[in-house]
């Protein structure tokens, strides 16, 4: 497998004054692969691809990636839907690019397409710390983006056939590709309408705090702190958070049954005697 990619990290004091202090530092990099080979030396391939992950829904199991000979690790592979009919049935595009309705499609594993990746292109972070007097502020961000997230809860509960489910999302009623509901007919699958853009812009902490001086005999500083942990996510994700996995053959994989991250407040004290 080939990488390539650019990483940079600056530092940088805009202002530095005797009341106030500003001291910030901003990260990015850029990655791309590519798989060159699936054969070596002593082991040999028949075929220059293999399918791997597991994308579950209804008690069913697929996989959910391909790995292939000349392409990006990472790529999700299923079938392609562009419309739904005026029924809510869907709208399949077939390995020649044509249009196919939901009753025609044969659902050959030939008709399948790359419908996304899990590794996100570039990733980005910017960290501030501000100092006026004695109050001091720390400020965490960072993101990622370029890449796509299959989406396990909808897949799994907004399906208007799937009743082994008792509670569904709200949303299975929502009218798709803004048309209409989708069809009862219509059996659960994984598609490329549960692969969702996961791009994300994070404040991972927000730290607040005053320093006091001298205090009596004993205590020649105290300070006392605030902060937030997981304090905001800004997404268009639909899910519950889409910073997931990115390692191995399979990344980008939203699970349904996913716990979420918390929100953590903290507050504390600093003595120095």
């Amino acid at each position: 497998m080939e990488n390539r990619g650019v990483e940079v990290l600056v530092n940088v004091v805009p202002v530095q004054m005797r009341d106030f202090e500003w001291t910030t530092s901003a990260s990015f990099s850029i990655n791309s692969n590519k798989l060159k080979s699936l054969s070596g030396s002593v082991f040999k391939t028949e075929y220059d691809f293999f399918d791997t992950g597991t994308a579950e829904y209804s008690g069913q199991v697929t996989s959910s990636h391909r790995v292939q000979v000349g392409e990006s690790i990472g790529n999700f592979y299923g079938f392609k839907v562009v419309d739904v009919d005026d029924e809510g049935r869907w709208i399949y595009e077939d390995r020649n690019g044509e249009l196919v309705n939901y009753k025609d499609f044969t659902h050959a594993p030939e008709d399948k397409h790359v419908i996304g990746n899990g590794l996100p292109k570039w990733y980005a972070g910017w960290n501030n710390t501000l100092r006026y007097r004695r109050w001091d502020l720390n400020v965490t961000m960072r993101g990622a983006f370029g890449f796509q997230v299959i989406n396990g809860a909808r897949l799994n509960y907004e399906n208007t056939k799937n009743s082994r489910f008792e509670n569904r999302l709200k949303t299975v009623f929502d009218p798709v590709f803004g048309k209409v509901p989708l069809s009862k007919e219509v059996e659960p699958e994984f598609n490329s309408y549960y692969i969702e853009d996961g791009d994300y812009w994070k404040i991972d902490n927000i730290t607040l705090g005053y320093t006091f001086g001298k205090i009596g005999k004993y205590i020649q500083s105290l300070r006392l702190y605030g902060s937030v942990l997981n304090a905001f996510t800004f997404t268009h994700y639909k899910g519950i958070d889409p910073e997931v996995s990115t390692d191995g053959l399979t990344p980008g994989y939203d699970t349904r049954d996913r716990y979420p991250q918390v929100r953590s407040f903290t507050f504390g004290v600093n003595v120095s005697f």
